[in-house]
């Protein structure tokens, strides 16, 4: 304590000055620190490490029996969904149907959308074949070819995973929207584009640029095989005419028109003969489910670039999807969550022969 004089010549007693405030206390922890990143990350609770244990507690009934006509409307669904986009990455048929199965179950455990149907997707499927027809030609090597993509699926899984545990979804935002629905326009001409060789069975060279494959287009068109091209053409007819008389009639609207159509042909292929009045078919599809296998390690560092993109382009397209249907359904959704759910889909199927997935829009409306 310190003394002072008044005005009146009288000392008095002045309090001693406060010591300096730290900035930081001594044991405050960092909250960059790998242990904090840890502590922060690290679910309180069963409910907070499984959301679905949650859900699961407040189901009624009649939530139970939406749910199973739900799931059956998406099962019916991603079966020609699932070859298809597996064929649009250069894949075999069944890796689409691997790809329905270990993910979206690894994802219903962790992830924070109730609806959200995670699998293979156009603009994903787009991306592997890009990112991958460079390295290996799916053509003279597609084991290889697939065990990359398993591969890729992985790098995904681990930049998802890791971006969500920290807390690094904030950089999504920096992608302008602008950009992104450019990149998304693009990749449907491209994807359709890719798609004219199959309509009309011709050779058209393997590239991404509309032009040049226009030009093989033209030039080859007069080797068009009429019932191939009358497959597709009456394919595109039904599906478009269903989804307008859906609309109309709502007693249908619940009717697997892909499905129907699958069958359908199925049955014609097989009594007509379409293999061998040339008309290309899948063929036989191996049962049952894969054993685990390794992913190739050596080749990491060529796929940062295509994993780095999938990661970022499917989260933003998959959260968009899951966002509308939460804000719909009043229910609360993490972006952070969502990016550690889409990355332990990944990760869990890229041991067992999957492809990249995320967030489908047209499966995750059906529930």
């Amino acid at each position: 304590m310190t003394t002072a004089a008044n005005g009146n010549g009288h000392a008095h007693a002045a309090p001693d000055d406060p010591a300096p405030k730290k900035p930081w206390r001594d044991n405050e922890e960092d909250s960059n620190s790998l242990r904090a990143i840890i502590r922060a990350n690290f679910p309180t609770s069963i409910d907070d490490a499984f959301p679905i244990l949650k859900v699961a507690r407040t189901m009624t009934r009649d939530d139970l029996k939406n749910d199973l006509v739900a799931g059956l409307t998406v099962a019916v669904m991603v079966i020609p969904q699932g070859m298809a986009y597996a064929a649009l990455a250069s894949l075999r048929p069944e890796i689409g149907l691997y790809s329905c199965i270990l993910p979206i179950l690894t994802y219903a455990l962790v992830g924070s959308s109730r609806q959200l149907a995670v699998g293979p997707v156009a603009m994903v499927a787009l991306l592997t074949t890009a990112g991958l027809s460079p390295i290996v030609d799916p053509n003279e090597d597609p084991d290889r070819y697939q065990q990359l993509a398993s591969t890729l699926a992985f790098m995904v899984g681990v930049l998802q995973a890791g971006m969500g545990l920290l807390r690094l979804e904030f950089i999504a935002r920096f992608l302008p929207h602008p950009v992104l629905s450019g990149f998304t326009s693009a990749a449907a001409i491209v994807i359709g584009s890719s798609q004219i060789k199959d309509v009309f069975k011709i050779k058209i060279g393997r590239s991404e640029r509309l032009q040049e494959i226009m030009d093989d287009f033209v030039h080859n068109v007069h080797d068009t095989h009429g019932l191939t091209f009358a497959v597709a053409a009456t394919s595109i007819v039904f599906l478009l005419g269903a989804r307008r008389v859906k609309r109309r009639f709502k007693a249908i609207k619940m009717l697997p028109e892909a499905l129907v159509l699958v069958v359908f042909y199925i049955l014609v292929s097989k009594y007509a003969d379409f293999d061998d009045k040339g008309v290309k078919v899948i063929g036989k599809v191996p049962a049952g489910f894969p054993s685990p296998r390794g992913i190739l390690t050596s080749e990491l560092g060529q796929l940062v670039g295509p994993a780095l993109t999938i990661s970022i382009v499917g989260f933003l397209e998959s959260f968009a999807v899951a966002k509308t249907i939460a804000e719909k359904e009043q229910y609360p959704i993490s972006a952070r969550r969502e990016l550690i759910g889409l990355g332990a889909a990944n990760l869990a199927g890229c041991f067992f022969k999957c492809m990249p997935v995320t967030g489908g829009v047209s499966r995750s409306a059906g529930d």
